[in-house]
């Protein structure tokens, strides 16, 4: 009966293994796209400001060892703000609901990001 017990624990700790450390520069960068999402209009300048932090992340969390899933999060949050970014005068509708998809995909990543081992 113990070893019924004992083998999902085995499990899971072994699976926690797999995910990397905590990166505060990751996180850092994360938390300024989020922010930059939440009180940013939609001028060229903010927009291309947070497209080169969006970049600085990806380019940054590419090589980090065991951050494949995360980096697939950000990968979308880069896609995202990329289609943003190359938008030629987009609507100020189109903008706010960007604004806040990058706003709520950076938060995911933040949950990600933050609950990983110190």
């Amino acid at each position: 009966m113990k070893l019924l017990y004992t083998l999902p624990l085995c499990l899971v700790t072994g699976c926690a293994l797999i995910i990397g450390k905590y990166d505060a520069n990751e996180y850092a960068y994360v938390n300024q796209i989020r922010t930059t999402a939440q009180i940013s209009g939609c001028t060229k300048p903010e927009v291309s400001q947070m497209y080169i932090n969006t970049l600085l992340l990806k380019n940054y969390s590419q090589y980090l060892p065991d951050n494949d899933q995360e980096v697939k999060l950000i990968n979308n949050l880069y896609q995202i703000v990329d289609q943003l970014y190359t938008f030629q005068n987009p609507s100020p509708a189109y903008c706010t609901a960007k604004m806040k998809i990058i706003e709520t995909t950076a938060e995911r990543i933040q949950e990600v990001t933050g609950s990983k081992s110190r």
